[in-house]
């Protein structure tokens, strides 16, 4: 794909925007996500990870008993507050990632390059927003009762039982999946944007991608960044109710898996997980790429 767009300049807009602008950009497109669909897909990924032998169908069945046969209550379950708090890990993918291109930038790196380079970075960071959120909402998904508590009180219970550094439980290999996981969705989504810019200029058409071209971008960035999923199992087994001195490093945890449920422990859930990172990706790469574009000051 690389090879295609060898020879031509694809040269973007240079003039620094405002970086408040990913600020209000990233949360909002995370929201948009969530609420009409990601959180459950989310949940039904992170319920599927936890169950040794159960189908897709068989786990939504689960979460709609566990909820009384209230749909919503199955479909935004954990969403209040901690899905919601989650909303904070649009600021490090977008407002990071953008400064970060406008640093290597600065100090002389390739537009291409900065753009890919910087979808590491922001993934990095990412990490430490996400942490504590993620890990209480794995609670409110994997524990009932914890569904009945305020937040307030499930907070507590996890901090009396693990201490305040459970809530960074994972966090090594969630920097690692993290920023593994969008330096991939960038630099796809970004090869995807340049060679069709390419085939359009062939073309004679303009090089301006439309929303939907956009959305498809992003949706190949998010399909590829799920390779990432294996580290992803093995974040949620360190982060669920453990019995008392358990071990939760990396490796112990890794081996524990492979022990209990063989490689299989590590694929779960996978099919979903391309799902939810091609829905996720079509709304960070394409919908706010639509609207930044929009934002665009007129002079």
């Amino acid at each position: 794909m690389a090879m295609l767009h060898k020879h031509v300049a694809i040269r973007e807009p240079r003039t620094r925007r405002p970086a408040f602008e990913q600020l209000i950009i990233g949360p909002c497109m995370v929201f948009g996500e969530m609420v009409t669909g990601g959180h459950y897909l989310d949940v039904l990924q992170l319920k599927k990870q936890l169950v040794t032998d159960s189908s897709y169908w068989n786990v939504h069945r689960k979460l709609m008993q566990e909820a009384g046969g209230y749909a919503h209550r199955a479909f935004f379950r954990g969403f209040m507050p901690w899905g919601l708090c989650q909303c904070t890990k649009g600021v490090p993918v977008l407002f990071v990632q953008h400064e970060s291109m406008q640093v290597f930038q600065q100090m002389g790196v390739a537009h291409d390059a900065a753009e890919k380079a910087s979808g590491f970075v922001g993934g990095l960071s990412q990490a430490f927003f996400i942490t504590p959120f993620q890990k209480m909402k794995l609670f409110a998904v994997a524990r009932q009762d914890m569904v009945q508590m305020t937040p307030s009180q499930a907070l507590q219970v996890v901090v009396r039982e693990r201490g305040v550094l459970a809530l960074y439980d994972g966090i090594v290999p969630t920097m690692v999946r993290r920023s593994l996981d969008w330096g991939v969705r960038f630099g796809l989504s970004t090869e995807a944007k340049n060679w069709r810019i390419h085939q359009k200029r062939i073309s004679g058409d303009t090089s301006e991608l439309n929303t939907a071209e956009l959305v498809i971008c992003g949706l190949i960035g998010g399909a590829v960044g799920s390779l990432t999923h294996p580290i992803d199992n093995i974040i949620t087994h360190s982060q669920k109710p453990l019995h008392e001195g358990a071990a939760r490093d990396f490796f112990s945890v890794a081996a524990r898996m492979y022990r209990e449920q063989g490689v299989r422990a590590f694929t779960r859930g996978w099919a979903l997980r391309v799902i939810d990172n091609s829905y996720h990706m079509a709304w960070m790469f394409g919908v706010s790429n639509v609207l930044y574009r929009w934002m665009q000051p007129s002079v």
